[in-house]
Parts: structure tokens; C-alpha cells; sequence
């Protein structure tokens, strides 16, 4: 079983990107949904009110992205979890024999996941972009602008990138990325 990242920045498209595979019947991962279900684990609230004095994600956000001190160590709170939830999902994946999982990794590369995976695919959209879909999606302009600057920029993504999905246009020209880019990686 072939193991694919899916990354990207702040509000590039990735979750569009990941439903488009999972559309056409790839096994997928979403980080961000793991992400969710452990804030409601009550050992994780606990852990988060003991260190951050509240264990709500938005409250939490507004204290750990303006400092990458306390981000590193929210970071240090959940990146193990996720990874043993992926680990978890991969398994369950294994017994059905599916050839291929992409995992969505908002964090990939800022985690230093890369090599545990056997490819990478970069989602990118221009950084204007990113930003109105952040406003769409509720967020103030000072809060994307943090939280886009404590990702590695998108250019050293792309550099590292093996497979490339540009989402700055529509959602056909990039769910016809999505189908040439299975064409290439399915088994015949």
C-alpha cells in the first residue's frame, strides 16, 4: 500500500482536493477531521486547560499562533495523537488491501512527517486566494496573516513536492487534475 501525502497552505484547497479523490474511491485520511475529534477527548481537554487555560480550539488559536513558543507546544500536544490516529486509519486500510491512501497533512513538512510517506502532493492557490477563502470561512484578516505566516512557505512546499495541484482556477480544471493525477498513480 502506497502511503501520499496532501498538502498545502492555509485554505489552498486541500479538503476540496481530498473529497475529489474520495469521490473517485481512494481511501483517505482527513487530519483536520482527527484534528476536531481530539478536542472533544476529554484527556485532550484536560491536558490543553492545564497548559493553555481553556481547551476551546478558537481560544486556543488566538493564544498559540501570535507565539511560536506556545504553538510548538500545542504541537507537541496533538501532533503525536494524530499520527497515532493515522497510524490507526492506515491499519484499517491494510486489512481492506486498498493500494493507495492519501493523507491529508495541513502540517506535513512543518511536522517533519515527509518520509513517512512514499509521495507528496502540494494543493496551490496565491496567497490572495488563501485569504479570501479564510474571510468566507470567517476569519479576520490579522488571524489568516498569522496563521499563514507560521507555515513553511508554499514555494519550498512545491520544491519538495512530487506531484503538484494548482486550485487557483475552477473546481472542474482542478477535480481534472485530481482524475489525471489517479490516472497516473492506479494500477491498470
Amino acid at each position: 500500500m502506497r502511503l501520499i501525502a496532501l498538502t498545502g497552505s492555509l485554505c489552498s484547497g486541500k479538503s476540496t482536493v481530498l473529497r475529489f479523490f474520495k469521490q473517485k474511491g481512494i481511501a483517505v485520511i482527513d487530519c483536520d477531521a482527527i484534528v476536531s475529534e481530539l478536542y472533544k477527548r476529554k484527556a485532550v481537554q484536560k491536558k490543553l486547560l492545564q497548559v493553555f487555560g481553556t481547551f476551546k480550539k478558537n481560544k486556543i488559536s488566538a493564544i498559540v499562533f501570535p507565539s511560536p513558543k506556545k504553538r510548538k507546544k500545542l504541537e507537541g500536544i496533538l501532533h503525536p495523537l494524530v499520527w497515532k490516529e493515522i497510524e490507526t486509519s492506515i491499519k484499517k486500510f491494510k486489512k481492506k488491501k486498498e493500494n493507495f491512501v492519501i493523507v491529508d497533512v495541513p502540517l506535513l513538512f512543518e511536522a517533519k512527517w515527509q518520509n513517512r510517506f512514499d509521495a507528496v502532493i502540494v494543493v496551490k492557490t496565491s496567497k490572495r486566494q488563501c485569504m479570501q477563502r479564510a474571510i468566507k470561512k470567517g476569519m479576520n484578516k490579522k488571524e489568516f496573516l498569522l496563521r499563514y505566516a507560521a507555515q513553511i512557505p508554499i514555494g519550498k512546499k512545491i520544491k519538495r513536492a512530487h506531484c503538484l495541484i494548482d486550485n487557483s482556477g475552477s473546481l472542474r480544471a482542478t477535480r481534472k487534475q485530481v482524475k489525471q493525477l489517479i490516472k497516473g498513480i492506479m494500477p491498470n
